[in-house]
């Protein structure tokens, strides 16, 4: 994925452009996305394209997506944790997500 966004983009609009697709359990038309921050990037890190993945970064903002990444409980696939650790330039074993999958077994596979 070409990197075309930095860490100073900051969120412009009041809702992201994302697909449905994306949030399919969700009422899309009644998305908090500001209050469901978490989920929303969750989602789009471990089932986005580069499109939407630039999209969420656009939205949030770089220093958020990151700190979701890092420091939050989300669920990542495997080789969704190192697209995401490639794209923020840092290390799986800095990710909650990774230490999670580890500490209950589930290794890296």
């Amino acid at each position: 994925m070409k990197n075309t966004l930095s860490p100073k983009n900051e969120a412009k609009s009041e809702n992201p452009n994302l697909p449905p697709r994306l949030f399919w359990e969700f009422i899309y038309e009644k998305m908090k996305w500001q209050t469901g921050y978490e989920t929303v990037i969750e989602r789009v890190l471990d089932r986005g394209n580069d499109h939407e993945i630039e999209e969420l970064i656009r939205f949030y903002g770089w220093d958020k997506v990151l700190m979701v990444l890092k420091d939050r409980p989300i669920y990542l696939m495997d080789h969704c944790i190192e697209r995401a650790c490639k794209l923020f330039g840092i290390n799986k074993e800095d990710t909650v997500c990774y230490k999670r999958k580890v500490e209950r077994g589930h290794g890296w596979l």
